[in-house]
This record gives structure tokens, sequence and C-alpha cells, in this order.
């Protein structure tokens, strides 16, 4: 599975805009996530447990670390919510843990494209874009869809940003301590 994302950091008025504005476009208010994702060292990529309120997910991922439209490819295995704890227990074990990130997210579907408005806590408001291409479609496509949809959404290129949240979260316990 591939697919061209950006991610943009965004102020609480931004984040407002970008929201009413994704509501114009699909004519529907948001479905809402909570969502706690568990990092764990990877050789390669990254691995994360994701939790949701109904079901959790083991996602891997690789995707460079560059502002602006990125292909990332990706796997996902679903995981029965009670053999959560137990999976990242025997991961964290095995791999060691990177640490945790906890977000709350509204979701959009515009056309081939989720808009994800994330509060992550401790760090604030964000934007995702994920052009999901089909096994046609490539990189130069996607990344033509995800501009376009940022011109829509008032998002700069000066709010890209090119880690993932993870790596903020790191950043910010590091600059703490």
């Amino acid at each position: 599975m591939r697919n061209v994302e950006i991610k943009a950091r965004l102020d609480a008025e931004n984040a407002k805009t970008v929201e009413e504005i994704c509501c114009q476009i699909t004519g529907e208010k948001a479905t809402i996530l909570k969502q706690i994702d568990t990092f764990f060292q990877s050789a390669n990529g990254r691995l994360k447990l994701r939790q949701l309120e109904s079901h959790a997910e083991l996602i891997y991922y690789e995707r460079s670390d560059q502002a602006g439209p990125k292909l990332s490819t990706f796997n996902i295995h679903r995981v029965a919510l009670p053999e959560a704890p137990t999976l990242c227990t025997m991961l964290s074990s095995a791999m060691g843990a990177r640490g945790t990130v906890e977000k709350q997210r509204k979701l959009w579907l515009v056309g081939q494209t989720r808009v994800h408005l994330d509060h992550v806590t401790s760090l604030g408001w964000f934007m995702e874009l994920e052009v999901v291409l089909t096994e046609h479609q490539g990189t130069d496509e996607g990344e033509t869809i995800a501009g376009e949809l940022m011109e829509r959404l008032g998002i700069q290129k000066s709010q890209l940003i090119s880690s993932a949240y993870i790596d903020l979260v790191e950043a910010a316990s590091t600059k703490g301590t």
C-alpha cells in the first residue's frame, strides 16, 4: 500500500479554518478518532501499535523525512483490542519502545485523500494529507493532488514539517531535560 503524505503544524486558528473548509468540501462533520500510538525501535522504517476504541493495528511504514509531499509505503495488521497490551509488552521487550503519541484525530475523506486534523497531546495541532495511490498512479500524481488540496485548505509551505509525531515528542522531551 502506498500514499503521498504531507504534514503541517497549525495553530488553533489554522485548525479551526481547516475544519470549516473540510466540512464545506465534504458536506459532513469529521469522524472523531482517539488514538494511542506506541512506537518501537526498528532497524528500518517505523513500527507502531495503534490502539483505537474498537481495535488495534500494528503498522509498519517507510517514508523519507522531508517537508512537503513524500511517498509512504505501509503495511497494516489488525489486532483484537484485548490482545494489544500483550503485543505491546512483547514488542517493547524484544525491540525497545521509543515512546507513545496520544492524539485526537478528526478525519474526512476528500476523494482519494484522507484529511487528518490532529490534536497531539503535548505538541498541539497538525494537519496531515494522505493521498492513497491506486496501483496505476505515480508519486507525481499524488503530489499534485496533495498540493491542490493543501492550497484549498490554506496551508503554506512554511507550515510543512518533515518529522513523525514520535520524533517531535522525543525532541520535546530532550529539550526538557
